[in-house]
């Protein structure tokens, strides 16, 4: 209260409100007339006295420093300068068709805040700094092991296991841990950003290869000059295609025979609707070169950033002192909750109820689309959270992109995410967005498309 009275006869006496000269009220007077005590009225006097805005006189009170002319004429000072009022607001919620978000709405909150009372209810251990556990711990470690070798057949002991803050802060991390400035990162393209963001800011030199329908495409008849290759090989970023058994093989020989590290991003395998999800690339791996990364981002909410890295036993160590360097641990009573909820089994029978809702929403999706006959194609479907739409080969896919913004709809262009020309294309997400919702965006869509055929 101090403070604030301070301020506003700072700010009168700046403006020229209080002229030079001008007696302040008394103590006595302005303590009553503002419901104040009258040590709060003499302290913000006082504090103006010291900084030279007010004069003391006995027996006459506190006056306006005659030197108050100067003040008006500088400028207010940027800690006085009036901020504009915070409302209260909440994050905004994905549009129409924004790739790769999940349905926050199917998260089972109340199971999720049942595991998480349980877990304080065993001490206050997990709410002290826990720096022995830079790498996560051991029990959502272990936890996410055992789901990963039932799930995704990966090869790995829980000791292999970091959580990260998502798997962004995974990349970024491996960038720092695995290159230098100047090494070269092979990775798909189009691809994605996030990854390319990752390994640009360690300095790398990027190299894109192209993908077709197994996959990414590395040029034959020469060993790559490479020290990372990045692949999401389950459902290609954001074309969608899974990579194939023989273009699996092929490129683990190549990072054997070159040295190089293959990091595999499953951003989005447990959500396959016509078939069971592939291995994983790591499960065929015999020689400790792929790097696995994942994410509960996508199967449960980006809320609540817990992603996690495998890594063979020799980058452990490493890992988890690069890591210690930026925040020591991931939050601990998340981390605790998330093992209480896989070890419980209701992290698999949220997934089961997430692959058919969204299930259900690319189905309806695709025949909204076939319904209106909008020129779209789509070569990969019944898997992922996305879908890519391929457009007629004239259109610019940017552009339209835009005019379906201004539609108020969120559906990137596909050359968005490449580095070289690609066929033009739309990326399309629809887990989050229920029925009424895809049909509303369907709609209105379709007035975007008829004026590109004018």
């Amino acid at each position: 209260m101090q403070a604030q009275l301070s301020g506003q006869l700072r700010r009168m006496i700046q403006t020229g409100e209080l002229q030079a000269g001008e007696h302040l009220p008394s103590t006595r007077e302005l303590a009553h007339a503002l419901l104040v005590s009258r040590n709060t009225v003499v302290a913000a006097y006082e504090i103006l006295l010291g900084e030279g805005y007010v004069e003391a006189e006995l027996r006459r009170g506190f006056t306006v420093n005659k030197a108050a002319q100067a003040f008006r004429a500088m400028p207010l000072r940027p800690r006085e300068r009036r901020e504009p009022e915070r409302a209260p607001s909440l994050p905004a919620m994905p549009v129409p068709f924004r790739p790769t978000q999940p349905d926050v709405h199917l998260f089972p909150l109340p199971i999720w805040n049942r595991h998480r009372t349980r877990v304080l209810r065993k001490g206050a251990n997990l709410l002290q700094y826990q720096s022995r556990f830079p790498v996560g711990l051991d029990e959502l470690r272990s936890s996410v092991a055992d789901y990963l070798r039932d799930s995704r057949g990966v090869r790995c002991g829980w000791h292999q296991i970091a959580i990260t803050n998502g798997s962004q802060q995974g990349l970024f991390l491996l960038a720092h841990l695995l290159l230098r400035a100047g090494d070269r990162v092979i990775m798909e393209d189009p691809g994605y950003p996030g990854a390319r963001n990752a390994w640009n800011h360690a300095g790398a030199t990027i190299v894109p290869a192209p993908v077709d329908d197994e996959g990414i495409r590395l040029a034959g008849g020469e060993m790559p000059d490479a020290s990372v290759i990045y692949v999401t090989p389950s459902h290609q970023f954001p074309l969608g295609a899974c990579m194939s058994l023989g273009r699996r093989l092929s490129l683990l020989q190549v990072a054997r025979a070159a040295n190089m590290w293959i990091v595999e991003d499953d951003y989005d395998a447990e959500f396959r609707y016509t078939s069971l999800p592939q291995p994983s690339l790591q499960s065929l791996d015999e020689h400790g070169r792929v790097i696995y990364v994942g994410s509960f981002s996508k199967t449960l909410c980006p809320g609540l950033r817990l992603g996690y890295v495998v890594l063979p036993p020799a980058l452990v160590e490493p890992f988890a002192a690069l890591k210690s360097t930026m925040d020591d641990y991931s939050p601990l009573v998340d981390q605790a909750t998330l093992a209480a909820f896989l070890d419980s089994g209701g992290f698999y029978a949220h997934l089961r109820r997430c692959r058919r809702r969204y299930a259900e929403r690319q189905a309806f999706f695709l025949e909204q689309i076939e319904r209106r006959k909008l020129p779209l194609k789509f070569p990969v479907t019944g898997r992922g959270m996305n879908l890519a739409g391929m457009l007629p080969e004239h259109l610019n896919d940017e552009r339209i992109s835009r005019r379906l913004q201004t539609a108020g709809l969120d559906i990137p262009a596909l050359s968005r995410y490449a580095m070289r020309p690609v066929r033009p294309g739309l990326l399309f997400g629809l887990a989050a967005f229920d029925l009424k919702q895809i049909r509303e965006g369907v709609s209105r869509m379709a007035p975007v498309f008829t004026a590109a055929f004018r």
